[in-house]
C-alpha cells in the first residue's frame, strides 16, 4: 500500500504545476541591400532619411529608395557624398571634398558652399541653416553665406561635433599630444574673442578620468549627450558623467559588467522613436533596448561589419550603411507559432528529401536554387527529431496536415531498417538512385538487396538509435494508427532482438560492431577506452530495453532491462552519464541523453528505480540549465512536473533566428564577454555564459552553445529548424507553454 501511495504521488507531480501564457514577441530581421538592388556602390559612407524617401551616399553617386518600398534603389545623382542630412522639403544636403551641395528631391544639384580644407561634418543648425566642420573651422552656413564661424582652441584641430537638443555646440580636438572635449560659449562677454572654447572634463564623482579618445555624439530630448569611443560609451548632461564600462586590466576575463557595449570604436550614434539606442563600430552595430545590448555582426545581420552610417526611421527601423551594402534591421511583431510555420516553409521548400529532413547546401550562395539536400551520416536521428515534433504537434492541434508529414517521415525511418537486409540493423541513410537534388556524404555505401533502386550507409552510431527509441515511441503513442503500429511493434522487436543477440551490439553487413553502437557489459564496465560513454550508453540501452517494452509488451525485453540494473549497475553507471573534467565536454552527448531520459521516465512506474533516474536527470539538468535549452529544460519539466526555467526556454525560442544559414559568426572580440580560460573540446575559444542564440552561429542541441566564433562567410548551409519546432511543440504537448 505504502508502495502504491508514493507512486500514485510521483505520477501526481509529474502534472504541470502551471502553464506559461505565450505573448507575441518583437522578432529581429534582416533585409539587405547592394549593388544588386541599384545602390551605384556597395560602399555606403552616408545615409539620411528625408520625408519618405531614404537616401545612400557612396562614392559613385547617391541612391534613393521609398521608405516604404526599399527593395529598389535608384541613382538620383552622380555626386560622391561622405555626408547627407534632410532639407526639410524630401531632399538632401550633402557634403564632398569641399563642397556642400543641395540635391532636391527631383534630383535637381546645385552647390551651395566651398570650404577650405575638407569639410569633415555636417548638421542641421538649430539656428536655422546647417553647421559644417573642417579641420580648422566650425561654420554656421544658411543661404550660402557664413553666419558664424569658430576656430578650434590654438595649436589644436577639430575631428568632430555635435549640436544636442538644448543647442549646446560641443566639439572634439585634438593636438600635437593631446585631445578633449570642449563646449561652444557662445555669447560669453568676458572671452577673448578668439577662446569661445571650454574644455569639459569627463570624469567621474571620484575625479577619475575615463579614456577621452571619444568617436561621436548623439543628444536626446532630455539634453543627455551620449558619446561613442575607443572604450565604449559615455553618458552625460555635460557635467556629470556615467561610463559604461569600468577600466578593467583584462577586460575579457573579469566578469562581465551591466550596460556594457558589445565592442568600442562607436563611430555612429542613432536615437529611436520607442528609446533604443543604436551604435555603429568598426565591428559590426549593436543596439541597446530595456537595459540590454543586442549584437548584430556577419551577414546574418549585415552585408558588411565595418559601419559607415546609422540613421533610424519613424518605424523604428535602423538603416545601417556598411562597406558591403545596407542592413535594415527591424523588429516585428510575432508569435512562437508563427515562426514555427516560418521554420515549416522553409522546411518544404528545401529540405525535406522523400520524408528525410535534414540540412541543404548551397554549391553557389549567390543563386537561391542552387541548393541540395545531404544525405547525411544522421538522416535517422535528424528525421527522427523532426518526425517527433510533428507527432507532438499533431497530438496538440489534431491538424491532420502535422500528421502528414510525421508518417511521411515515419515511413522513411522505418526504410531504414528494411532496406538493409539485416533484420534489425537500420542504415544511416538510404538514396533512391533516381533521386536529383543531393547529394552523398562520405562512408560505407551499399546497394540494397531488398531493392535494387536504392543504396544504404552502414556504420549506424549509437546516435541514430536514440533517435529511432525515442521516436517509436513517440509517433506510437501520440499519432499511429493501427497498421503504423504493428509496423512499428515489428521494427522495434526486430532491432532490439538484433542487439540482444549480438551481445548488446548493433553488427554491420562485413559481420563486425559498429564503432558506437556498443552496449555490452565487458566495454562498458570494463574497457577503459570506453569510460567516458559508460554513464550515457547504459543510459541509452536501458531506454530502448523499456521502449521496446512499452510497445510490445514483451517480459523479456523488461527481465534483460532489469538484468543490466541488478547484474551489471548500469543503472548506478547512468547516474554520472554526464561527464564532466578532467574529461572533456561532448555536447553531442547531452542531446542523446536527454532523448533518452523522455520515454524512459514516462514509462519506468518503478519508484525504487525511479528514485534513482530521478537522481541521473536531476545531476544532468542542473548541469545543462544554464544553456537555456528548451529541449533540455521541456524534457525536464515533461518527465519530473518540476519547475523547468520555462522562461529561459521561451528566451532561447524567441532568440533563434529567422535566417538559418550557418552564417560566420564572432564574439571572442567582444567587451561584453568573458572568454573561458581553457579553450573547448574542439581548441577554440568558448565563453562562460551562454550568449544569445541569435548572436551566435546556427546549431542543434548537440552543439557547444558556449563556441565563441565559427560558420562559414558564405553561409552555404542552412539548418532545417527542427532544433526549434521540437521543444516548440513539446513543450505546447505537455503543456508547459501554451498559445
Amino acid at each position: 500500500m505504502l508502495v502504491e501511495l508514493v507512486l500514485a504521488a510521483e505520477l501526481n507531480a509529474m502534472q504541470p504545476s502551471g502553464t506559461y501564457k505565450l505573448r507575441p514577441f518583437l522578432q529581429d530581421k534582416s533585409v539587405q541591400y547592394d549593388t544588386r538592388h541599384g545602390l551605384p556602390d556597395a560602399h555606403v559612407l552616408a545615409l539620411a532619411i528625408s520625408g519618405e524617401r531614404i537616401y545612400a551616399g557612396t562614392p559613385r553617386g547617391i541612391a534613393v529608395a521609398s521608405l516604404n518600398a526599399p527593395e529598389s534603389w535608384q541613382r538620383l545623382a552622380e555626386q560622391p557624398a561622405h555626408g547627407l542630412v534632410a532639407d526639410g522639403a524630401g531632399g538632401v544636403y550633402g557634403i564632398h571634398g569641399t563642397q556642400l551641395f543641395h540635391l532636391a528631391s527631383d534630383g535637381t544639384l546645385r552647390t551651395v558652399y566651398n570650404a577650405a580644407p575638407q569639410l569633415l561634418y555636417l548638421q542641421t543648425a538649430r539656428a536655422g541653416g546647417l553647421w559644417l566642420l573642417t579641420p580648422a573651422q566650425l561654420l554656421r552656413v544658411e543661404d550660402g553665406v557664413v553666419r558664424e564661424a569658430y576656430t578650434p582652441p590654438a595649436n589644436w584641430h577639430f575631428v568632430w561635433f555635435h549640436e544636442d537638443t538644448r543647442g549646446r555646440v560641443f566639439a572634439f580636438a585634438e593636438g600635437e599630444r593631446n585631445r578633449g572635449l570642449y563646449v561652444l560659449q557662445r555669447g560669453a562677454t568676458d572671452l577673448p574673442s578668439d577662446a569661445p572654447w571650454r574644455r569639459v572634463p569627463i570624469r567621474d564623482n571620484r575625479g577619475r578620468y575615463y579614456d577621452e579618445v571619444w568617436l561621436c555624439a548623439v543628444s536626446d530630448a532630455l539634453g543627455h549627450l551620449w558619446i561613442g569611443g575607443r572604450s565604449g560609451l559615455i553618458l552625460g548632461d555635460g557635467e556629470g558623467w556615467w561610463l559604461s564600462r569600468e577600466v578593467q586590466a583584462a577586460a575579457h576575463t573579469a566578469p562581465a559588467i551591466e550596460h556594457v557595449p558589445p565592442y568600442g570604436y562607436i563611430h555612429h550614434l542613432a536615437l529611436a522613436p520607442n528609446g533604443d539606442l543604436w551604435v555603429g563600430t568598426l565591428e559590426g552595430a549593436a543596439r541597446l533596448r530595456d537595459g540590454r545590448w543586442s549584437y548584430f555582426w556577419g551577414k546574418r545581420w549585415l552585408p558588411g561589419n565595418r559601419v559607415h552610417a546609422l540613421v533610424v526611421d519613424a518605424q523604428n527601423r535602423a538603416w545601417i550603411g556598411t562597406n558591403a551594402g545596407i542592413a535594415c534591421i527591424e523588429s516585428v511583431p510575432m508569435t512562437l507559432r508563427e515562426k514555427a510555420a516560418h521554420y515549416e516553409s522553409l522546411i518544404a521548400l528545401r529540405h525535406n528529401r522523400n520524408g528525410f529532413v535534414s540540412n541543404c547546401d548551397w554549391s553557389d550562395p549567390n543563386d537561391p536554387d542552387s541548393w541540395k539536400i545531404e544525405a547525411s551520416d544522421n538522416d535517422g536521428l535528424w528525421t527522427a527529431l523532426y518526425c517527433a515534433a510533428q507527432a507532438f504537434q499533431y497530438a496538440t492541434t489534431k491538424d491532420p496536415a502535422a500528421r502528414e508529414r510525421a508518417r511521411r517521415s515515419m515511413h522513411a525511418l522505418l526504410e531504414l531498417e528494411r532496406l538493409t537486409g539485416i533484420p534489425g540493423f537500420p542504415a544511416r541513410s538510404i538514396i533512391r538512385k533516381d533521386e536529383t537534388r543531393y547529394y552523398q556524404s562520405h562512408g560505407e555505401w551499399h546497394e540494397s538487396p531488398v531493392d535494387p533502386n536504392y543504396i544504404w550507409k552502414g556504420d549506424t552510431s549509437s546516435d541514430e538509435l536514440d533517435g529511432h527509441y525515442f521516436v517509436w515511441a513517440v509517433y506510437y503513442d501520440l499519432c499511429a494508427d493501427e497498421a503504423e503500429k504493428e509496423r512499428i511493434r515489428a521494427t522495434v522487436r526486430r532491432v532490439t532482438d538484433h542487439l540482444m543477440q549480438n551481445n548488446w551490439r548493433l553488427i554491420d553487413k562485413d559481420g563486425k560492431p559498429t564503432r558506437w553502437a556498443i552496449f555490452n557489459p565487458e566495454a562498458l564496465n570494463d574497457d577503459p577506452l570506453w569510460e567516458e560513454e559508460r554513464g550515457l550508453n547504459a543510459l541509452a540501452i536501458l531506454s530502448h530495453l523499456k521502449v521496446a517494452y512499452h510497445i510490445t509488451g514483451d517480459e523479456k525485453y523488461q527481465r534483460a532491462y532489469e538484468e543490466l540494473i541488478t547484474q551489471h549497475h548500469y543503472l548506478i553507471n547512468a547516474i554520472t552519464q554526464k561527464m564532466l573534467p578532467p574529461y572533456s565536454i561532448n555536447h553531442s552527448d547531452d542531446q542523446l541523453a536527454f532523448l533518452c531520459y523522455y520515454p524512459l521516465l514516462l514509462y519506468e512506474k518503478n519508484p525504487e528505480y525511479r528514485r534513482l533516474w530521478l537522481m541521473s536527470l536531476e545531476r544532468s539538468w542542473q548541469i545543462e540549465r544554464p544553456e537555456r535549452s528548451p529541449l533540455f529544460n521541456f524534457i525536464y519539466g515533461a518527465v519530473t512536473g518540476k519547475p523547468c526555467d520555462v522562461e529561459a526556454a521561451v528566451q532561447t525560442l524567441q532568440e533563434w533566428p529567422l535566417d538559418l544559414r550557418n552564417w560566420e559568426c564572432r564574439n571572442s572580440h567582444r567587451l561584453d564577454v568573458q572568454l573561458n580560460p581553457k579553450l573547448s573540446r574542439a581548441g577554440d575559444w568558448h565563453s562562460v555564459e551562454v550568449l544569445p542564440y541569435s548572436e551566435r552561429t546556427i546549431m542543434r542541441w548537440n552543439g557547444n552553445p558556449y563556441r565563441l566564433d565559427g560558420g562559414d562567410p558564405l553561409g552555404r548551409r542552412e539548418d532545417d529548424g527542427t532544433a526549434f519546432l521540437l521543444p516548440y511543440w513539446l513543450g505546447r504537448y505537455h503543456k508547459l507553454i501554451e498559445e
